[in-house]
């Protein structure tokens, strides 16, 4: 079903171009341009990709905007200082209460493993797999935005050769051929403004999301199995780079 959506999408987007075409040069805004490349991209995008895919590369994007990983770093250490101490005191209601406050939602589906008898090495085995189901979810988000940079640039050429055409089929006009030169280009160069300075960015910035869950997840993973086999987490803050913040040394033993 997506499929027949993208190629009716991308009929109605060249229609639509097709009908607001000027005439003659109007300035860098070219409304027909414009309505290639914002229409035709997504809607080839939507051929390959179906729809929860797409929303899925939406919805992780907002959270990778929003991610701080500086913070989200310090405040899941902090989590697991809280928690380690209070499974060390004995206190499992206590400690319940500290993994459903946690921020991190791998800390919160982890951390009730090691309220379990003998619990510490399914704990680090889940941690992996669950990091791992969310890194290839943050992958497939990602590729949703390097598709894009890479097919806008060649929209916009295609618009620019049919530019091209529109020039040489009135050769006749020498007054209109520097015009239509120009609304030509224009086409690639809103191609390469939409790649270079939207798409491009927004993929990089899923990329390094995505890195940054994985550090998260080992040191959470390292966090947990300190736990479980009752060491120091001392040097989560030291491997987290988190400088001052966190517990003293007496406080993590």
């Amino acid at each position: 079903m997506h499929i027949i959506i993208g190629l009716a999408g991308l009929w109605a987007t060249l229609v639509s171009t097709r009908s607001h075409m000027p005439n003659g040069f109007t300035g860098f805004f070219h409304p027909a341009a414009l309505i290639l490349l914002l229409g035709a991209p997504p809607s080839i995008l939507l051929v390959g990709h179906d729809v929860r895919e797409i929303w899925r590369g939406v919805v992780t994007l907002a959270q990778a905007l929003r991610y701080n990983a500086r913070r989200a770093e310090s405040r899941m250490i902090a989590d697991l200082y809280r928690f380690g101490r209070e499974l060390k005191q004995g206190r499992t209601v206590e400690a319940s209460k500290v993994l459903a406050e946690a921020e991190d939602p791998l800390l919160r589906e982890v951390g009730p493993l090691l309220l379990q008898p003998g619990g510490g090495a399914d704990a680090r085995e889940t941690v992996l797999t669950l990091s791992y189901a969310r890194l290839s979810q943050v992958k497939e988000a990602e590729e949703v935005f390097r598709f894009l940079a890479r097919t806008t640039p060649a929209v916009g050429l295609m618009g620019t050769i049919v530019g091209l055409v529109n020039m040489l089929i009135n050769l006749k006009n020498f007054e209109q051929l520097g015009p239509a030169m120009a609304v030509a280009q224009l086409a690639t160069f809103y191609g390469l403004i939409l790649a270079y300075a939207i798409w491009s960015p927004f993929a990089k910035r899923i990329e390094n999301y995505g890195r940054n869950l994985s550090v998260s997840a080992r040191l959470l993973e390292r966090g947990l199995t300190s736990i479980a086999e009752g060491r120091s987490l001392y040097d989560l803050r030291l491997l987290a780079g988190s400088g001052g913040a966190g517990p003293s040394a007496a406080e993590a033993a």
